[in-house]
Order: C-alpha cells, then sequence, then structure tokens
C-alpha cells in the first residue's frame, strides 16, 4: 500500500548522466569524471522542485525510465527508425551511476528527504521514441505498508 505521496514527473533537457566515476588529482583529490553531472542534477532538481511536492520522509518507491537520443545509425535515409533499431539502450553510460546521480539530485530538491530512505528502486534504460527528448520519467511514492512474503 502506498501514502498519497505518489509523484511523476519528466526530466527533459539532455540525456541521463552517470555519478560514480572519479579521476585522481593528485594529493588525495578526486573529482567526479563526468563533466555533464552537474548541469544533469541541476535539471533534475528543477524538474522536482516545479513539482511542489512535499518531501517524502519515510520510505520510498523509486521508478526511473532513463530516455537517450537515437544515434543517426538508428535511421534511414529518410529518417525513419530503421525496423532493426533497438528500443532498450544497452551502452554506456551505467544505469546503476545514472540512478546514483538521480537520487541524489531527488534530495538536493528537497523530493526525498534522504537517498538512504528509497527502499524500492528500478530503472529502465531505452532509447527516445516520437517527440520525446532525452532525460527521464521519474516515479516516487511514499511506502506505509508491505505485507510480509510467505
Amino acid at each position: 500500500m502506498h501514502d498519497m505521496t505518489a509523484i511523476t514527473f519528466t526530466v527533459a533537457g539532455m540525456p541521463p548522466q552517470p555519478q560514480g566515476s572519479k579521476r585522481h588529482l593528485g594529493n588525495g583529490v578526486m573529482v567526479e569524471s563526468c563533466k555533464n553531472l552537474k548541469p544533469w542534477r541541476y535539471l533534475v532538481q528543477q524538474a522536482a522542485i516545479a513539482t511542489n511536492h512535499p518531501t517524502i520522509t519515510g520510505p520510498v518507491s523509486l521508478s526511473c525510465v532513463f530516455l537517450f537520443p537515437r544515434p543517426k545509425s538508428h535511421f534511414t535515409t529518410k529518417g525513419t527508425i530503421k525496423p532493426s533499431a533497438p528500443i532498450f539502450h544497452s551502452v554506456k553510460p551505467d544505469g546503476s551511476k545514472c540512478l546514483r546521480s538521480t537520487e541524489d539530485a531527488l534530495v538536493d530538491a528537497g523530493l526525498i528527504q534522504d537517498d538512504a530512505r528509497i527502499a524500492l528502486s528500478n530503472y529502465t534504460k531505452r532509447y527516445t521514441t516520437g517527440s520525446e527528448r532525452p532525460g527521464a520519467i521519474l516515479a516516487a511514492d511514499g511506502i506505509l505498508f508491505m505485507p510480509p512474503r510467505g
């Protein structure tokens, strides 16, 4: 059963970016290797803030559909998608690293109190279709009760 905190919204404008790979600069200094991480997190934060949704403070279920642009090789010379073009995005970036950056942005936006509260999560990586723009479709829901199994 879920409480009344369910929210679904879209983040559009750039492909999802991974968080977690770091470069060593020396003297113990580590920096994120993804140059587009900050713009991605900002985009997610702004979309979450725009929902004007209260902070989810209890256990959270998070579902993410990450939308990536199709490469030119997926299209025919007439601009239509080839029948052989895949639906799912099964190349880099790693989905779990995209999930990490998105979770942190949702915390920074105040939508989720703490990413440690995320008890259930899933993600799908796929290519955009039709008029979709690169980004993500995000759904978060507070969890009130989960019946025992078995």
